[in-house]
Protein backbone atom coordinates (compact mmCIF):
# COMPACT_ATOMS: atom_id res chain seq x y z
CA UNK A 1 0.00 0.00 0.00
CA UNK A 2 1.10 3.54 -0.78
CA UNK A 3 -0.49 6.46 0.98
CA UNK A 4 0.06 10.22 0.95
CA UNK A 5 -0.36 11.33 4.53
CA UNK A 6 0.48 15.02 4.62
CA UNK A 7 2.05 17.99 2.89
CA UNK A 8 3.64 20.69 5.04
CA UNK A 9 4.56 24.34 4.50
CA UNK A 10 8.08 23.35 3.34
CA UNK A 11 6.62 21.32 0.45
CA UNK A 12 7.52 18.06 2.18
CA UNK A 13 5.07 15.31 1.34
CA UNK A 14 4.87 12.34 3.70
CA UNK A 15 4.28 8.99 2.01
CA UNK A 16 3.89 5.63 3.73
CA UNK A 17 4.77 2.43 1.88
CA UNK A 18 3.80 -0.88 3.43
CA UNK A 19 3.62 -4.50 2.37
CA UNK A 20 4.52 -5.48 -1.18
CA UNK A 21 3.80 -2.64 -3.62
CA UNK A 22 1.81 -3.42 -6.75
CA UNK A 23 0.98 -1.56 -9.95
CA UNK A 24 -2.49 -0.95 -8.48
CA UNK A 25 -0.88 0.89 -5.55
CA UNK A 26 0.93 3.16 -8.01
CA UNK A 27 -2.18 3.62 -10.15
CA UNK A 28 -3.88 5.05 -7.06
CA UNK A 29 -0.99 7.16 -5.73
CA UNK A 30 0.62 8.64 -8.83
CA UNK A 31 -2.32 10.83 -9.94
CA UNK A 32 -2.32 12.46 -6.48
CA UNK A 33 1.43 12.97 -6.60
CA UNK A 34 1.18 14.30 -10.15
CA UNK A 35 -1.33 16.95 -8.97
CA UNK A 36 0.98 18.03 -6.17
CA UNK A 37 3.96 18.28 -8.50
CA UNK A 38 1.92 20.26 -11.03
CA UNK A 39 0.63 22.75 -8.47
CA UNK A 40 3.85 23.18 -6.48
CA UNK A 41 6.46 22.63 -9.20
CA UNK A 42 8.75 20.79 -6.75
CA UNK A 43 8.49 18.56 -3.71
CA UNK A 44 10.60 17.06 -0.99
CA UNK A 45 9.63 13.59 0.19
CA UNK A 46 9.59 11.91 3.58
CA UNK A 47 8.94 8.23 2.86
CA UNK A 48 8.14 5.89 5.72
CA UNK A 49 8.64 2.19 5.06
CA UNK A 50 6.29 0.32 7.38
CA UNK A 51 6.52 -3.49 7.17
CA UNK A 52 7.68 -2.92 3.60
CA UNK A 53 8.47 -6.12 1.70
CA UNK A 54 9.33 -4.76 -1.76
CA UNK A 55 7.81 -4.24 -5.20
CA UNK A 56 6.37 -6.48 -7.84
CA UNK A 57 7.99 -5.86 -11.24
CA UNK A 58 5.09 -3.83 -12.66
CA UNK A 59 5.12 -1.57 -9.60
CA UNK A 60 8.88 -1.08 -9.82
CA UNK A 61 8.53 -0.14 -13.49
CA UNK A 62 5.80 2.43 -12.67
CA UNK A 63 8.03 3.89 -9.98
CA UNK A 64 11.02 4.19 -12.30
CA UNK A 65 9.00 5.79 -15.11
CA UNK A 66 7.38 8.34 -12.80
CA UNK A 67 10.64 9.24 -11.07
CA UNK A 68 12.42 9.71 -14.39
CA UNK A 69 9.62 11.94 -15.71
CA UNK A 70 9.69 14.15 -12.60
CA UNK A 71 13.37 13.93 -11.69
CA UNK A 72 13.88 17.69 -11.88
CA UNK A 73 10.95 18.35 -9.54
CA UNK A 74 12.26 16.36 -6.57
CA UNK A 75 14.14 17.98 -3.75
CA UNK A 76 15.58 16.10 -0.81
CA UNK A 77 14.09 12.70 -0.12
CA UNK A 78 14.38 10.98 3.25
CA UNK A 79 13.54 7.29 3.39
CA UNK A 80 12.90 5.86 6.84
CA UNK A 81 13.00 2.12 7.39
CA UNK A 82 14.40 -0.64 9.53
CA UNK A 83 16.07 -3.12 7.20
CA UNK A 84 19.60 -3.20 5.83
CA UNK A 85 18.34 -4.06 2.31
CA UNK A 86 16.18 -0.89 2.38
CA UNK A 87 19.31 1.13 3.12
CA UNK A 88 21.18 -0.57 0.26
CA UNK A 89 18.22 0.01 -2.08
CA UNK A 90 18.22 3.69 -1.18
CA UNK A 91 21.94 4.02 -1.84
CA UNK A 92 21.55 2.27 -5.19
CA UNK A 93 18.58 4.45 -6.18
CA UNK A 94 20.51 7.59 -5.23
CA UNK A 95 22.84 6.89 -8.15
CA UNK A 96 19.98 7.73 -10.52
CA UNK A 97 18.62 10.87 -8.85
CA UNK A 98 19.75 14.47 -9.22
CA UNK A 99 18.38 15.33 -5.80
CA UNK A 100 19.66 14.12 -2.45
CA UNK A 101 18.27 10.76 -1.39
CA UNK A 102 19.15 9.57 2.10
CA UNK A 103 18.19 6.57 4.24
CA UNK A 104 17.52 6.78 7.98
CA UNK A 105 16.72 3.98 10.38
CA UNK A 106 13.43 4.35 12.25
CA UNK A 107 15.17 5.18 15.51
CA UNK A 108 16.53 8.28 13.70
CA UNK A 109 13.22 9.36 12.15
CA UNK A 110 13.43 12.74 13.90
CA UNK A 111 16.81 13.36 12.21
CA UNK A 112 15.26 12.38 8.88
CA UNK A 113 12.41 14.84 9.38
CA UNK A 114 14.79 17.63 10.33
CA UNK A 115 17.08 16.89 7.37
CA UNK A 116 14.36 16.82 4.73
CA UNK A 117 12.86 20.06 6.07
CA UNK A 118 16.16 21.97 6.14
Amino acid sequence: MLKIEALNENRVVTITASGKLTKKDYDQLLPELEKLLHSLESLRCYIKLDDFTGFDLDALWEDIKFDQKHMDQYGKTAIVGDKKWEEWGTKFSALFFKSELKFFYKNHSYNAWEWVNS
